[in-house]
């Protein structure tokens, strides 16, 4: 009142959603401890693996009656957080998880993964439009597939929802946003996951807020006043700036959003975090669905030769590299839109190098690319310019070319595109980025598909990190046992073929020079790849390298 009294002075009123989050607190009625959560009806094999500050976001989450935009900084393992929470509200189940489509079988390997307790069959990857979106008691499906369902099936309540990356919800207007509306308005518990909430200005928020606590501020209008310095125009109100942002910060924490940056949990934290993505060859063409299964018939046909499962190991590997591009592109273009501005790619094969080039140039994506055509006087240069840039830039690497000898540690992020057998030559590749200069802990992705030659080298790859792990060569925290169940089949004949596999590799590493088994790999999938290489030089060496795989 005295102030009102005062002509030069302005008094703005507070917004009703801000009064509402701080009114327990100006009466003193709330405290700022968060209780301890009973967790004791979840699985203990995933209570127990849960970090200090992981178990700090589900007491977070439990007090805000499972509600709320969890923002952890990539690599925290918002996922498992994610998971428990939902876990705790078990009982008014089914679940529903909206994600990128990469990611959707990534999710239904951690359900399995963390919550053995789940009925595998019992979890619902939706892959159709005319899939059953109630199919399980945990369903997961992709933003632009649920913007295509059928609006009666979508309209279905669910009580439990999990929304990924939420930033991809940041556009009102969009179809994502208006299939996913009717599910948030009626869900009991909302868990909103993003460790880039806001990728450039507050009213990217707006949206994300109205799913979690919409009594906060019905009206964008109120909002965008508030936080986004509305202004009017000729042609309408612009909303693209930014206001009382410290305010907006004070009231997310206090009504709804946990953020932890990686800096802030380091000692928590392995400097080299590895997981698993696993992506699905749907959408691959007749021609390279049959030569996979082709391929993976002689694998099994030629199990008692060890020539011959060689042989038909790297067949299979070839054409793998074909049917992964499609998924290799979602997951890269998915890590651009989630706000990874510079990582590397590892690959093998030409064909998917040039996949990856090709469509980051036609999308307008910065990018550099090594691999073995690359002359030695070019490569730090090219270094140079993705150490330096401040844009979005993917370096594009062969995983044999590139793992030794550059330095890229602008980035935090390591995506595998492809898998090679040795894991010497992949950990050499992780430590472009994890090496001595590097400020954040390391994020590495490999990306593995069902169906195809990594069902068998990526149990051999596990067994051979396992063993360098023990003599203390590498850092792997990959829960392996858990994460590799899915890829081991009950078929006794593929285990077998796997067990041969892993003795026969080794073998081949002790009755073989290390380069040539390299040179080995290259020449089978293109003898261009590495031009002017000993490999395409010298006949009698190449002569060498077929006779030993029996070609």
């Amino acid at each position: 009142d005295a102030l009102g009294a005062i002509p030069s002075v302005e008094i703005e009123p507070l917004p009703r959603g801000v009064i509402q989050v701080f009114s327990a607190l100006f009466e003193g009625s709330q405290t700022s401890e968060v209780p301890e959560a009973d967790l004791s009806s979840i699985d203990p094999s995933l209570t127990r693996s849960l970090m200090p500050f992981q178990r700090d976001g589900v007491n977070f989450a439990v007090s805000k009656d499972g509600r709320l935009l969890l923002a952890d900084d990539m690599g925290l393992g918002k996922t498992v957080q994610a998971i428990c929470i939902a876990a705790y509200y078990r009982k008014e189940w089914p679940l529903l998880v909206v994600a990128p489509s990469s990611v959707r079988f990534t999710w239904a390997e951690a359900f399995r993964q963390w919550l053995p307790s789940v009925q595998p069959d019992s979890i619902n990857v939706i892959v159709k439009g005319k899939d059953n979106l109630r199919g399980g008691l945990v369903n997961i499906i992709s933003y632009d597939l649920l913007s295509r369902m059928d609006k009666q099936q979508v309209a279905n309540p669910f009580n439990v929802l999990i929304m990924d990356e939420s930033h991809f919800l940041k556009n009102m207007k969009t179809a994502r946003f208006k299939a996913a509306l009717p599910l948030l308005k009626v869900a009991k518990r909302v868990i909103l996951l993003s460790g880039t909430p806001a990728m450039s200005r507050p009213s990217e928020l707006y949206s994300q807020i109205l799913a979690v606590k919409p009594s906060l501020f019905p009206r964008f209008r109120d909002f965008g006043t508030r936080y986004c310095n509305a202004r009017q125009l000729p042609w309408g109100w612009d909303y693209s700036g930014s206001s009382n942002l410290g305010e907006l910060k004070l009231m997310l924490e206090e009504s709804l959003m946990l953020r932890r940056l990686k800096s802030e949990v380091l000692s928590q934290l392995p400097a080299k975090q590895r997981k698993v993505v696993t992506v699905t060859t749907d959408g691959i063409n007749t021609r390279t669905k049959s030569a996979l299964s082709a391929a993976a018939n002689d694998l099994a046909k030629g199990q008692h030769n060890h020539n011959k499962m060689k042989e038909a190991l790297l067949v299979f590997f070839n054409h793998t590299a074909e049917a992964k591009i499609k998924a290799i592109m979602e997951y890269i273009m998915d890590m651009l839109e989630c706000g990874r501005e510079k990582f590397l790619v590892f690959a093998h094969h030409k064909l998917v190098l040039d996949a990856i080039t090709t469509e980051l140039g036609e999308k307008g994506i910065d990018y550099i690319r090594i691999d073995g055509s690359t002359p030695s006087a070019e490569r730090q240069q090219l270094c140079n310019r993705f150490q330096f840039t401040d844009k979005s830039c993917v370096a594009v690497l062969s995983i044999t070319a590139a793992n030794m000898g550059i330095t890229l540690h602008s980035a935090a992020l390591v995506v595998f595109a492809e898998l090679f057998w040795n894991p010497g030559i992949m950990i050499q590749a992780e430590d472009r980025v994890h090496r001595i200069g590097q400020t954040s802990n390391v994020d590495i992705h490999y990306l593995v598909a069902k169906g195809t030659a990594d069902d068998y080298l990526w149990p051999m790859i596990q067994e051979k990190m396992h063993v360098l792990e023990q003599v203390g060569l590498s850092e792997s925290n990959l829960s392996e046992k858990a994460e590799s169940a899915s890829f081991h089949s009950k078929d006794s004949q593929q285990r077998r073929i796997t067990e041969m596999f892993q003795r026969s590799f080794t073998e081949v590493e002790d009755d073989m020079d290390e380069a040539l088994l390299l040179e080995a790999v290259e020449a089978w999938d293109d003898p261009s790849n590495q031009p002017g290489s000993d490999v395409e030089e010298s006949p009698s060496k190449k002569r060498r390298i077929e006779d030993y795989f029996g070609r």
